[in-house]
C-alpha cells in the first residue's frame, strides 16, 4: 500500500514541520487545535488523574505487583513496547499541555521529562534489536519510565542534572535557569513592597561571595 511505504518519508518530514523554526508546526499546532479544544478536556482529565497513580502504587502491595508484573512478561513483545511507551507518553502528554496551558513551573519539569524519555526511548529503540526478546528488557524499560516521571522520584530532574547536562556542557546555563526558579520562587512568597529590598541584600550575598573569593586569590598570588 502508498501509505505503508511512504510511512517514515511521513514522519520525518511531520517531525521537521514542527521543529524548524519558519515552519514553527507545533506552535500553529498548539494554538489552532491543542489550546482551544484539547486543553479544557485535558485539564479536566488531569485533576481526576492527580494524586491516584501515587495512591495507587501505595495501595498495591508487593504481591498484586508481582501479579502485574507476571502479567506484562507474559504479553509478546510488540505488546511490551506499545506498554512502556503508552506509560511514558499518555499521562506526561497530558500533564505537560496542561502545565503549559496553564502556565505553572510543571512546565519546566515536564520539558526535562521529555527530555530524558527522548535518550530512554532512542537507547530502547536501538537496543532491542538485539535484547528486546529478553524478557527482563522492556520491564527495566518500563521502570525507568516510571522512574522518571512521578512525582516521588523525579528521577527526571536527575537523569537531567547528572548526565544530560555534564555530557552537553550546559552545566552554566542550568545554574542561570536554577537562579530564575529561585527568583519566581522570591516573588511569589515575598510581599511586593519588600521585593526591592530583598532582592538587593540576596545580590549583594552573591557579590560578597565574588569578593571574597577574588581577594582570597590575590592573596595566594601574593
Amino acid at each position: 500500500p502508498f501509505a505503508a511505504d511512504h510511512w517514515y518519508q511521513f514522519e520525518f518530514f511531520t517531525t521537521l514541520w514542527f521543529l524548524l523554526p519558519w515552519t514553527d508546526g507545533s506552535t500553529l499546532l498548539y494554538d489552532v487545535v491543542t489550546e482551544p479544544f484539547l486543553s479544557p478536556v485535558l485539564t479536566r482529565i488531569k485533576k481526576a488523574m492527580d494524586g491516584k497513580i501515587e495512591m495507587l502504587l501505595a495501595v498495591v502491595n508487593s504481591g498484586y505487583m508481582w501479579i502485574l508484573w507476571s502479567t506484562f512478561l507474559t504479553l509478546p513483545e510488540e505488546a511490551r513496547r506499545f506498554v512502556v511507551i503508552a506509560v511514558g507518553t499518555v499521562y506526561p502528554i497530558i500533564a505537560s499541555t496542561v502545565s503549559i496551558a496553564a502556565k505553572t513551573e510543571e512546565e519546566t519539569f515536564w520539558l526535562t521529562y521529555w527530555s530524558t524519555f527522548s535518550v530512554l526511548f532512542i537507547l530502547m529503540d536501538y537496543l532491542e534489536t538485539w535484547v528486546g526478546s529478553i524478557r527482563g528488557f522492556y520491564s527495566i524499560c518500563l521502570c525507568a519510565t516510571v522512574y522518571l516521571f512521578l512525582p516521588m522520584f523525579r528521577g527526571a530532574d536527575v537523569v537531567f542534572r547528572r548526565v544530560l547536562v555534564p555530557v552537553t556542557g550546559q552545566y552554566e546555563n542550568m545554574l542561570i535557569r536554577d537562579t530564575e526558579l529561585v527568583r519566581r520562587q522570591m516573588e511569589r512568597n515575598i510581599p511586593a513592597n519588600l521585593h526591592r529590598a530583598v532582592f538587593g541584600k540576596a545580590a549583594n550575598v552573591f557579590l560578597a561571595e565574588k569578593m571574597m573569593k577574588k581577594e582570597e586569590n590575590v592573596k595566594k598570588q601574593d
